[in-house]
């Protein structure tokens, strides 16, 4: 039995590329300047004011090659940015890896080949229902050593070696989620992951849903994942998250017509990223066919 699952996206708004002056592994400064006095907002009935006092040689500066906006002022918009984008995992791709390091942010792969810098990357450990994850975004590619900007998901739980045969990594730039083709015996997965980059204070939400049940025509669907856990030989089928922002973790749920809230944060973000994982299984009285649904992400900013 084939069965396909469609992702589509309901919103893209604005994105941009960020760089920042200062950072650490918690921390970023975007801007930074001594000063003796200023507010970051005044307020009156009628006007906004951002002001500083004291800095010298503001504004912006430029050569042939590179542009500097000094001063901490600089750095104020009052231009709203919500950037959000998906990608799912491509099959295709799938390379075996022989190394993993959390830390120094690599992952050596098989053949590096089809893998390039500014591709989302998903490394996943013991493929299947209880696979564990890690996403990161290539920086840089050498020889068969993918670097990324950063891990998310559950990066310290993988091993720096893997050891099961099932262990892969897959390019994560997609739009269709591919489940396969199905048996009772085994239980099968696809990751989609997403990117938010926003400087809204009071921060943003992703959602899920779709537009009805997993189906086949209109007499057959596969049953929604119920107890909290896709488990091989039951007909189920549901979604996990992981990551730094995602809610709705801890269990498989199920997929429905009602947003679930998937992603979150209260403050500005910067590419910040989730794992989903679809998990599917299927028991040897559910009907043979193509089955399909679209799933629709969307973002809103808090208020």
């Amino acid at each position: 039995m084939r069965v396909a699952l469609c992702a589509s996206l309901l919103m893209i708004l604005i994105f941009v590329n960020a760089a920042h002056a200062m950072s650490s592994t918690n921390f970023k400064i975007n801007w930074d300047s001594v000063n003796s006095g200023g507010a970051d907002i005044s307020t009156s009935t009628n006007y906004n004011l951002r002001d500083t006092i004291g800095e010298q040689a503001v504004g912006p500066s430029s050569s042939t090659n590179y542009i500097i906006h000094a001063g901490y002022r600089q750095g104020d918009t009052d231009t709203t940015i919500l950037s959000f984008e998906i990608g799912t995992q491509v099959n295709s791709s799938e390379t075996a890896y022989t190394a993993y390091d959390n830390s120094n942010k690599t992952v050596t792969v098989a053949s590096s080949s089809g893998f390039s810098t500014g591709t989302f990357i998903g490394v996943v450990e013991n493929k299947g229902l209880a696979q564990l994850i890690a996403i990161g975004k290539i920086t840089k590619v050498v020889g068969n050593v993918l670097t990324v900007d950063a891990w998310d998901g559950e990066p310290g739980l993988l091993s720096p070696v893997p050891a099961g045969g099932d262990d892969f990594v897959y390019r994560l730039n997609g739009s269709n989620a591919q489940l396969g083709i199905l048996t009772p015996l085994i239980g099968k997965t696809s990751m989609t992951r997403t990117s938010v980059t926003s400087n809204l204070e009071n921060g943003y939400t992703v959602y899920v849903h779709t537009d009805g049940e997993l189906r086949y025509g209109t007499n057959a669907s596969i049953a929604r994942v119920t107890d909290g856990s896709v488990t091989i030989g039951s007909e189920e089928y549901g979604a996990h998250v992981y990551g730094t922002t995602a809610t709705s973790t801890g269990s498989d749920f199920g997929l429905t017509t009602s947003a679930r809230a998937i992603q979150t944060s209260k403050t500005f973000a910067d590419n910040d990223r989730i794992g989903l994982i679809y998990k599917i299984s299927i028991s040897t009285n559910t009907p043979a066919g193509s089955y399909s649904q679209i799933v629709t992400y969307t973002i809103t900013s808090n208020l």
